[in-house]
């Protein structure tokens, strides 16, 4: 009986220190049902509450910090594997034009950003020379892919998305909400024009592979 006099005594000191439930179960041997029978009526100063938040704000912020440290330990471990799987395709791919040319067009028109593989143009033999180089390399079925446009609000009326899709082959349930850019023309000034699609994939992975072998080509010109 003393004991547990002892131990619930301890109990209620190590509270009032700022230890939370979980920093008391460390030190004091019993069950986390006694220690929250002890404290429920254990009432704290001011200045005790006071040191009492700063030290959970402390174990928040603590924990938070790992857990960016293993996500990012986790982000590079992901990416020292992908970097080798890129390393091989890129190597068995150099030589063949398309898997340059494909490179070369999202170097210059593709999404850096993290977020996905993402390619907009308004010429469509150049997306669908993309399109070909997804399904090639990247290993997609169009039903794989999917397609926004953006265009003006004069062009509403004319259905560009039914155009688009039939030149690209992407499934019409496959575009999201089309965007209509700001302008200050109320008519067409470019009469064949049928806007800009993005085709994307949303896997970071892909986004991921292409920057690397983005890197490497540069690298594999600068050497010849």
């Amino acid at each position: 009986m003393r004991k547990m006099v002892r131990e619930k005594e301890r109990v209620i000191a190590l509270r009032k220190s700022g230890l939370t439930y979980k920093e008391i179960a460390q030190q004091v041997p019993v069950s986390k049902s006694s220690i929250s029978d002890w404290l429920k009526d254990c009432s704290l100063t001011d200045s005790e509450k006071t040191v009492l938040k700063k030290h959970t704000n402390s174990n928040i912020s603590r924990g938070r910090i790992r857990a960016a440290a293993a996500l990012r330990d986790k982000r590079l471990k992901r990416d020292q594997v992908l970097f080798s799987v890129a390393k091989q395709e890129f190597e068995a791919s150099k030589h063949n034009p398309l898997f340059l040319t494909g490179i070369s067009l999202y170097w210059a028109e593709g999404s850096k950003r993290q977020g996905g593989f993402a390619f907009t143009n308004s010429d469509s033999d150049m997306v669908r020379v993309m399109l070909l180089w997804m399904k090639q390399f990247l290993g997609l079925h169009t039903s794989e892919i999917r397609a926004r446009l953006y265009i003006h609000k004069p062009y509403a009326h004319e259905q560009c998305e039914e155009y688009w899709a039939e030149r690209t082959g992407i499934p019409r349930a496959n575009f999201g909400k089309t965007i209509y850019k700001p302008t200050g023309l109320l008519i067409k000034k470019r009469p064949n024009y049928k806007g800009c699609l993005r085709i994307e994939t949303g896997k970071t992975a892909h986004l991921r592979k292409m920057l690397f072998w983005t890197n490497m080509m540069v690298e594999y010109y600068r050497e010849k």
